[in-house]
């Protein structure tokens, strides 16, 4: 008898070390888990109109929230030909960093505009602007990429409504996209979709351990 009975106390303490290390490695202690909400942002709606004239016709917006752990997340932006990734344009890492951790907010707004430069005896480009804002202020990165005179056609790229998505894999959030034959064909940033598109600048979230 007291031979069972200690088999039966160590099967209780092994089991209680298991259901304490399941319960340390679950999901809701997993960085990996955090949720992400993304809210499109209307950047023209009524008074606001009028600064459509400095963003430009290649302009959007959207919000970012968070639940959970606060992820690493990076907004690369990457060319598109044909239907594939060929090039980065840069990246903008850690979106929901702050440097007051203690009143760091949980949630940034994001602002893209693109528009193409002409020089006269060069060749043309386009110029990339991405402003970052939160409670703490906002930032502006630029980044500049060679332009093809033959893409005539342009049109954005981006949701309708808002959504959620976990952070286990990379998330197209915005884009824009161009064509040759002087017409747009409508499209979303589901990679079906986009792997039809002759030509495309695919802002996509990353998220690192």
């Amino acid at each position: 008898m007291r031979l069972k009975a200690c088999i039966l106390i160590v099967l209780f303490i092994l089991t209680g070390c298991f259901s304490e290390r399941k319960e340390m490695i679950s999901p809701g202690n997993n960085p990996k888990s955090a949720k992400i909400k993304l809210t499109p942002v209307d950047l023209f709606q009524g008074e606001a109109a009028k600064f459509k004239l400095f963003l430009g016709a290649m302009s959007g917006a959207f919000k970012l929230e968070y639940e959970g752990s606060k992820p690493n997340a990076s907004l690369d932006i990457d060319i598109w030909k044909n239907g594939q990734k060929v090039d980065s344009a840069g990246s903008i890492g850690d979106l929901f960093y702050s440097s007051d951790e203690q009143k760091s907010s949980n949630e940034v707004e994001v602002v893209i505009s693109v528009e193409t430069v002409s020089i006269e005896g060069q060749n043309e480009f386009s110029m990339i602007k991405v402003s970052t804002v939160d409670h703490s202020g906002s930032s502006l990165s630029t980044f500049t990429i060679p332009w093809d005179k033959k893409l005539t056609a342009r049109g954005l790229i981006q949701d309708t409504g808002p959504h959620s998505f976990t952070t286990d894999q990379p998330v197209h959030v915005f884009g824009m996209q161009a064509t040759s034959s002087n017409e747009i064909y409508t499209a979303d940033l589901s990679p079906e979709s986009l792997s039809r598109t002759e030509w495309a600048l695919v802002f996509t979230l990353r998220f690192d351990d």
